[in-house]
């Protein structure tokens, strides 16, 4: 189970990735054309770039000490950036991730969907909520919200192969598990060892 970082600028889509909107400086050179400084916006500007920079500080060590497995510690600086910037959906994330590290399904549950309701096309927390209505037996819940993140990335890793697994050894449809299976073992730098069984397995009974 991976944490959610935060990527670099500007903003990429991963495995989990935290949403942390960034802004940019933006310099308009128009040609014979002169613009008139603005001190006022030109402050704020600085002032906002100062709190981004503060803001990507605080959170790579977040990550780091919950990379490092003091999450105690780890927790609680998430926790605080949470209430610096509710909106952002990466300390949240992340918070779920150490509930579910700490068997605390409930709670993570509640973190990931608090990251839905603020980003619905969030692949990672919708695919720990597919994992989590799958160890709760909750197949059809499970299947929604694997299909939810993969609707938002077709090439979401994590969600295509616990769909597959979902499809494949939860509900019986090996014919639709079988693309799955295949489009992770093309695609995965690192592959289950037990996955060309599993594709040869699925394929026998289709």
């Amino acid at each position: 189970m991976n944490w959610i970082s935060l990527p670099a600028i500007p903003l990429q889509r991963i495995l989990a990735v935290a949403r942390l909107s960034v802004l940019p400086a933006l310099f308009l050179l128009l040609a014979g054309c002169a613009t008139t400084p603005d001190p006022e916006k030109d402050a704020e500007l600085v002032r906002e770039q100062a709190r981004q920079k503060a803001l990507q500080q605080d959170f790579d060590q977040a990550v780091e000490t919950m990379k490092s497995g003091d999450h105690g510690v780890a927790k609680e600086q998430f926790e605080a950036l949470h209430e610096q910037y509710p909106e952002r959906t990466g300390p949240l994330a992340n918070l779920g991730i150490l509930a579910m590290k700490a068997d605390e399904p409930s709670r993570a549950s509640k973190l990931f969907e608090q990251v839905v309701a603020l980003d619905p096309s969030h692949t990672a927390a919708l695919n720990h909520l597919g994992v989590i209505a799958r160890e709760n037996g909750e197949f059809e819940k499970a299947e929604k919200y694997y299909r939810q993140a993969l609707a938002a990335d077709p090439d979401y890793l994590p969600a295509v192969m616990n769909l597959a697994i979902l499809l494949d050894i939860y509900l019986g449809r090996p014919g639709e598990a079988l693309p799955l299976y295949e489009q992770y073992q093309a695609s995965a730098e690192e592959t289950h060892p037990r996955l060309k069984d599993w594709i040869f397995d699925a394929k026998n009974r289709i």
